[in-house]
């Protein structure tokens, strides 16, 4: 969902290069699995995208930055981003490399019981797209790794 109040056409919205920065929420995805197993999970050799070409993780302290090679907008690119992990609320992301630098996002975990729900609000931008086609390629990906980490936690004992 696109906030009104953060909507480009405000014009003050901008990343440090000028081009606009999208507000998404995304909420109301749950993970079948309790919030203890997420976080095991998020530090295994399980967590692992198959939508993703891993080229390299580069762990510190709490932090792994990422780089990998990914399709955006039917394009494989290079994309390097910054995981900050803050167990048990969740994880900040910074896009470093790539279309998608300068995007930003909070990845949060809600305990449900023996579930997680998940959600994610952040500011992105994609060099080269408006704001309906940045909505539409973030909330796709935020699909696509919801249902592969999913998948991948289903496997796990």
């Amino acid at each position: 969902m696109i906030d009104p109040r953060y909507s480009n056409t405000h014009g003050w919205n901008r990343s440090a290069s000028g081009i606009a920065l999208v507000y998404l929420l995304d909420e109301g995805s749950v993970f079948d699995a309790p919030l203890d197993k997420i976080w095991k999970y998020l530090q295994s050799k399980e967590h692992q995208h198959p939508s993703m070409k891993l080229i390299s993780r580069e762990f510190t302290g709490n932090t792994v930055i990422i780089t990998a090679e990914r399709s955006v907008m039917g394009r494989t690119i290079r994309v390097r981003i910054k995981n900050t992990l803050y167990p048990p609320f969740g994880v900040l992301q910074e896009h470093l490399e790539g279309p998608t630098a300068g995007s930003r996002a909070f990845v949060y975990y809600i305990p449900k019981g023996d579930k997680t729900g998940v959600t994610v609000v952040g500011d992105f931008r994609i060099e080269g797209a408006d704001e309906q086609r940045i909505k539409d390629v973030v909330m796709a990906q935020l699909q696509q790794v919801f249902d592969e980490d999913n998948a991948n936690i289903k496997k796990m004992n």
